[in-house]
């Protein structure tokens, strides 16, 4: 016992000694903290946004031959479809821009918590990354848009520069294309320099021009004419064309006017996409300058974190559901108007217990908490891990088999099976394959450390402080295969440093706890071999004795993510209706719709997107799991995510259309604008029915159902939301107009109904594809003659000549 004893202390004490040195080397040699994470991050996202906006200008011009109204021949030979890779090319960076604002906001709350010397506040980190987060906006962009879209790229990309290097992000450097040095005169504030936030808002007024040139071209051509003040005199709402074209004065439902009218809706939404992205930059550029002018930027102060963070934090500790990475809380108990969120917020019901009410109830409800957690996975995963664990120890416990177990150093196995399991099969066998290949390094790298300077003690050091590195590396620089990393430093360590350790205290003192010397060249083969052994008992047990495999989790993720979608939707829904009716209230209230539905969506939005993120990282692994039976749809899986991942960034799309709305009716307030084509436009949206519920329905169902494993309900279909325009057409038909084109607002709905579609369209596709995993329910009664020649095609055929047959039998 005394023995016992004194071991556990000297190894406590070498932890708090490793503990403490590494802790010390964090902060005093090349300190990294987490607000220069944050920074890295906001410099990566500028630079993506950049990256985005070039990419798609490339998919644009690769489109200039090509009739974006036109109807297409499909494809069958295999040839690349005009844009193809360019559009592969956008998407890829978009999905690489989505990753990097979900590690954004993963690492703004240890930011915010930190104190560190620096220049910028919690506070204003959190603003910039809002600024940013409002940039980001999913697009694609055609042939229409070329020139002014060629232009406007410029200019955004010159305002995401200024950007960077006001917040000394990237060095100061010339980015003026050869267009503006041959459109300038020399003189014209670059940036980085003052003023020019002033000269960006002079080159921001050439998107309003496109827009109102583009749509005054396409009214010339479908036999509009426009007055030359159409688009700055607000008196042009009784304005009555002379001679309408004939589309006009048609049925708003006949194909004509509705062809014409999705012309007209994308060329509207394209350009809100353009001069929304560029009044954003806009805003966060005057922001940047003001923190410039009040002199933040100019010199390094001692940051806190506030009062309320650190009790949110210190809350989130002991709460039944942690989530103390995320600051976004949704604080409910404000005065003032109490937004609900539905149940689908709190806990959920036990359909096999009423809640508690008395006090025995209460007391006994807590025992339900034991066998909860032992029945969890959780539980059940640790319970392989010790029984694999066990089946090594098991020989350092047997009398006969300890002097053996310590000499030949199987702990090492025992160890390795410890820290090496993960729940999923091929997770498993990808992390051992990893361990067992970092272990080969490290064999080969010890070597090499140690018999090129002739096992000279210094040469020695050197060269392991050298081959230290490149462990290190893997881990930053390529974290999906962090394991190498990490198994050739602990094992480069424990073979360099043991044959140092017999040098220093002898081979008697070394062996005498028991364990064997052997030289360097037999012990690293014995740590690989050990390290192999243990992977081998690992893998037994995470298949034994069923095994967990990636498609179950697989499966599983995608319904939570079907989950959040339905979710993100219903919040994007109410929030949308709100501010198309002005009911929204003061975003800066806390206990306002606004403020409540902002937050909530906000956090839904990281989640779906990280959630998804794993997904498509979680598909990867599936390579490694063992094909037993018919093959994983990974097609029709990956094919759901992206589909997903499309559905939400429109539904961000619609709810980023709708700030107009309310905007608008700040504007309004303040008697800025008087528009009585928007006061109409209220009124009937007040009086339309636009919600659409069954969408979340739908969603909730497919998550229910993929998650379970069981077939969707017969006869599932997916409902058209939204539906606007046709419903306002039949209470005013003059309400969508051409001649409204140029009122505030009429960009929005049009951005709206075109986000809206594409989710229906995208929504279509997901129920699809589900329908193919799991099935559909089909009490129907299939009744074919026998003379169909294709009766035998349908397992449901019923042959009424067989019961014929056995009737006149009997």
């Amino acid at each position: 016992m005394v023995q016992a004893n004194a071991f556990a202390k000297k190894l406590l004490g070498s932890f708090l000694t490793g503990f403490a040195i590494s802790t010390g080397v964090s902060l005093f040699v090349f300190p990294l903290t987490s607000r220069g994470v944050v920074f890295n991050d906001i410099a990566g996202y500028i630079g993506s946004l950049r990256g985005c906006m070039q990419a798609n200008l490339d998919y644009l011009h690769s489109l200039e031959d090509s009739d974006m109204f036109a109807p297409h021949r499909v494809n069958t030979a295999g040839d690349d479809v005009a844009g193809s890779k360019e559009a592969a090319t956008f998407k890829a960076k978009v999905q690489a821009l989505t990753g990097l604002h979900a590690k954004l906001n993963m690492d703004l709350p240890f930011a915010k918590r930190e104190v560190a010397f620096g220049s910028l506040g919690p506070d204003d980190i959190q603003e910039l990354a809002r600024g940013l987060r409002q940039i980001m906006v999913p697009t694609h962009l055609m042939k229409n848009l070329r020139e002014p879209y060629g232009r406007a790229t410029t200019t955004i990309d010159e305002g995401l520069a200024h950007i960077a290097i006001r917040l000394r992000l990237t060095p100061k450097q010339p980015v003026w294309s050869a267009e503006n040095a041959a459109e300038s005169s020399g003189d014209e504030p670059q940036p980085g320099e003052t003023g020019f936030a002033a000269y960006y808002a002079r080159r921001s007024a050439d998107v309003v021009q496109s827009r109102k040139d583009l749509f005054r071209s396409w009214c010339s051509v479908h036999g509009i004419e426009l007055p030359a003040s159409f688009f700055d005199d607000s008196s042009h709402e009784d304005y009555q064309m002379p001679e309408a074209p004939a589309w006009m004065n048609a049925d708003p439902r006949s194909p004509t006017r509705q062809r014409l009218r999705r012309q007209l809706f994308v060329c509207l939404h394209l350009h809100f996409l353009l001069w929304n992205t560029n009044r954003k930059v806009y805003e966060l550029i005057l922001h940047v300058d003001g923190l410039q002018a009040s002199g933040k930027l100019g010199k390094t102060r001692l940051i806190v974190p506030g009062v309320k963070g650190l009790r949110k934090w210190a809350m989130s500790i002991f709460a039944p559901n942690d989530e103390g990475h995320d600051d976004e809380q949704i604080d409910t108990g404000t005065n003032g108007t109490t937004v609900y969120l539905g149940e689908a917020y709190g806990k959920r019901r036990d359909p096999e217990h009423l809640p508690p009410r008395t006090a025995w109830e209460k007391s006994s409800n807590m025992l339900r908490m034991v066998s909860h957690v032992l029945a969890s996975p959780e539980s059940a995963f640790g319970f392989r891990c010790a029984c694999a664990t066990m089946s090594v120890a098991i020989v350092a416990y047997l009398q006969h088999t300890q002097t053996f177990f310590t000499r030949e150093r199987l702990f090492w196995s025992q160890i390795m099976i410890s820290i090496s399991m993960s729940p999923t099969s091929a997770q498993s066998v990808r992390g051992f394959i990893f361990r067992i290949f970092g272990t080969f390094v490290a064999m080969l790298v010890s070597w090499v450390a140690y018999y090129i300077v002739d096992g000279r003690t210094a040469g020695v050091l050197v060269f392991f402080f050298i081959f230290l590195h490149g462990g290190i590396y893997i881990i930053v620089k390529h974290p999906s295969i962090t394991p190498v990393g990490m198994i050739t430093q602990v094992t480069l360590t424990l073979i360099l440093g043991y044959e140092l350790q017999v040098r220093k205290i002898g081979i008697a003192v070394a062996t005498s706890n028991g364990q064997a010397y052997f030289p360097i060249y037999e012990l690293a083969p014995i740590r690989l071999a050990t390290v192999c052994g243990g992977l081998f008992l690992a893998w037994i047990w995470t298949i034994f004795p069923y095994p967990i495999t990636e498609h179950s989790m697989m499966r599983g993720n995608l319904g939570r993510s079907l989950y959040l979608l339905a979710n993100y939707y219903s919040v994007m829904h109410e929030t949308v209706r709100a501010r198309l009716r002005g009911t929204e209230g003061n975003w800066a209230s806390k206990g306002s719709p606004a403020y409540q539905l902002d937050k909530s969506r906000h956090k839904i939005f990281l989640k779906a997107n990280a959630t998804l993120g794993a997904l498509r990282a979680q598909s990867a692994f599936i390579s490694f799991d063992i094909p037993i039976g018919g093959k994983f749809p990974r097609q029709q899986y990956q094919e759901i995510i992206g589909l997903m991942q499309s559905s939400l960034n429109f539904m961000n799309l619609v709810s980023l259309a709708s700030v107009t709305f309310t905007e608008l009716q700040e504007q309004d307030a303040k008697n800025e604008h008087n528009s009585r084509w928007l006061r109409d436009f209220r009124s009937l949206i007040s009086q339309a029915h636009v919600t659409s519920e069954s969408i979340t329905t739908l969603l909730s169902l497919l998550s229910a159902s993929v998650t379970s494993g069981t077939p969707l309900p017969p006869y599932l279909r997916v409902p058209e939301p939204f539906q606007l325009a046709q419903r306002l057409d039949e209470m005013d038909q003059d309400i969508l107009s051409v001649r409204h084109i140029a009122e505030p607002g009429y960009a929005s709905f049009a951005v709206i109904q075109i986000g809206t579609r594409c989710v229906i369209d995208d929504l279509r596709l997901i129920l699809q594809l589900v329908k193919e995993l799991v099935g559909e329910l089909d009490f129907s009664y299939h009744i074919v003659s026998t003379t169909d020649p294709t009766r035998n095609n349908s397992s449901e055929t019923l042959l009424y000549h067989a019961a014929s047959a056995e009737e006149k039998k009997n």
